[in-house]
């Protein structure tokens, strides 16, 4: 049904063949990961039962989720030694910056992320959500989990069993999680949904080593591969997101310095801790 709404609010510009037979194929692929998901095998049961173990960990109390943005320069990470948080794909990187590491990491972006940078993300010693079609290149640690997106926008409230809703963005992803988890508040800080690319959504584009969409230079090397955002499509599930949180009497706001993002309510990072 989302997926329905999602495709009436497209542009006509957007509705490609390459698009369409795209979407036909990941459901096509799709099918045997979800058998395999779906059925009592014992890394299945293994996987769920790990997921199913952060079912309200944190009820009650707020989160930050951390994305990757440039605006991460203008944040005094040592606030957050009292709260949780949420990292999303090369946050681990902070560590050598200012000794920072969340206490959770996700990523899900297979081309991108897991399959450039794959021995990073084998060898992160915090509990981690990655793409459940990747799992068998992992080691499969304790603190490896594997999360299946569902093929669908709409948002998920039992990551273990249904999966979690696609938005375009892993941080869609973490904002399920932190839900998932049972945070009463979140706060997004990072996400500053802009990037220095003119390239149609889904673009794949040679890095030169020297972006400055993240926090840190050289993010990419020089002959890796990133990919044009599709800010319209995250847009739409972040707003399904902030829905399924004000339905909860829950919390989600944006504290990102300086972003483009309007879908949650703004808020002064400083301004949430006691000075």
């Amino acid at each position: 049904m989302e997926n329905l709404k999602r495709l009436r609010t497209l542009k006509r510009t957007d509705i490609t063949a390459q698009r369409i037979l795209k979407a036909i194929w990941r459901r096509i692929k799709d099918v045997p990961e979800k058998i395999y998901w779906d059925f009592p095998f014992h890394f299945t049961v293994k996987n769920r039962a790990g997921i199913e173990k952060f079912k309200d960990i944190h009820k009650g109390k707020r989160c930050f989720i951390i994305a990757n943005g440039p605006s991460l320069k203008k944040i005094d990470f040592s606030l957050l030694k009292d709260d949780h948080s949420i990292g999303l794909n090369r946050i681990y990187m902070m560590k050598g910056q200012n000794g920072f590491m969340p206490d959770y990491l996700a990523c899900v972006d297979m081309q991108a992320q897991l399959l450039q940078f794959f021995d990073d993300y084998n060898n992160v010693e915090i509990d981690c959500f990655y793409n459940w079609e990747i799992r068998n290149k992992f080691k499969r640690s304790d603190n490896q989990h594997f999360v299946r997106d569902k093929l669908s926008p709409s948002f998920s409230t039992d990551l273990a069993r249904e999966g979690y809703g696609t938005g375009r963005s892993v941080t869609y992803l973490a904002i399920q999680l932190a839900y998932y988890m049972g945070f009463s508040e979140v706060y997004l800080i990072g996400k500053d949904h802009s990037y220095n690319t003119s390239e149609k959504t889904g673009t794949a584009i040679k890095s030169d080593g020297q972006e400055d969409n993240h926090f840190i230079k050289g993010y990419y090397k020089p002959g890796m591969k990133w990919f044009a955002p599709d800010l319209e499509t995250e847009e739409y599930a972040y707003r399904l997101a902030r829905t399924a949180f004000e339905n909860d009497g829950r919390i989600i706001k944006d504290a990102t310095i300086g972003g483009k993002l309007n879908v949650f309510e703004k808020v002064d990072y400083y301004s949430l801790f006691t000075k």
